[in-house]
């Protein structure tokens, strides 16, 4: 099942504004921080994603899919390092 944030009426408008502008042939920019290809530019045959903000509430939009689980995968790591683990002895 989808995470809350991409069941969002804001989300669903997003994602169906970007597979509409991915049909008409239209060159996105990808919005992450830190986009893992040499180029900005998405293509009409990249695929692509919305990324949203690490809260979850605020659609950046689009970024290269490969940026965009990057991203996720970097903060879930940070989330799960700042847990104290404790061994039951």
């Amino acid at each position: 099942m989808a995470k809350a944030q991409h069941r969002t009426p804001e989300y669903r408008a997003a994602y169906q504004q970007l597979r509409r502008a991915q049909a008409a042939g239209q060159w996105l920019v990808c919005v992450e921080s830190e986009c893992k290809r040499s180029s900005r530019d998405i293509s009409p045959l990249d695929r692509a994603s919305i990324s949203h903000d690490q809260t979850g509430t605020v659609i950046l939009g689009p970024s290269h899919l490969g940026c965009n689980l990057s991203e996720a995968a970097s903060r879930g790591n940070r989330m799960r390092a700042a847990r104290v683990r404790r061994l039951v002895l």
